[in-house]
């Protein structure tokens, strides 16, 4: 699908604000739904929660716990979830 002028600059825009609420939090979430009945989810993680991440030798699904932790304070999820690392 292709966007016009105007739906791009939008779009840039939105892609900025997350990746300054994910560097600011150290990660977001957006969630899409779709008209056919689903949904997508984007998380974006910010660099400096990687390279934590890194140095603390953790698994992607370590790392992906805390991101989703910190993108979606309170989720349901949270009891569910290895323990904070940080």
């Amino acid at each position: 699908m292709k966007l016009d002028p105007e739906e791009l600059v939008i779009a840039a825009a939105l892609d900025r604000a997350e990746l300054e609420d994910a560097n600011e939090r150290g990660a977001g979430a957006r969630i899409e739904f779709k008209p056919e009945g689903h949904a997508k989810v984007t998380i974006t993680i910010s660099r400096e929660l990687v390279e934590q991440a890194r140095t603390l030798d953790l698994t992607t699904w370590e790392l992906f716990a805390e991101a989703l932790r910190l993108a979606v304070p309170g989720s349901l999820l949270a009891g569910a979830l290895p323990p904070r690392w940080h």
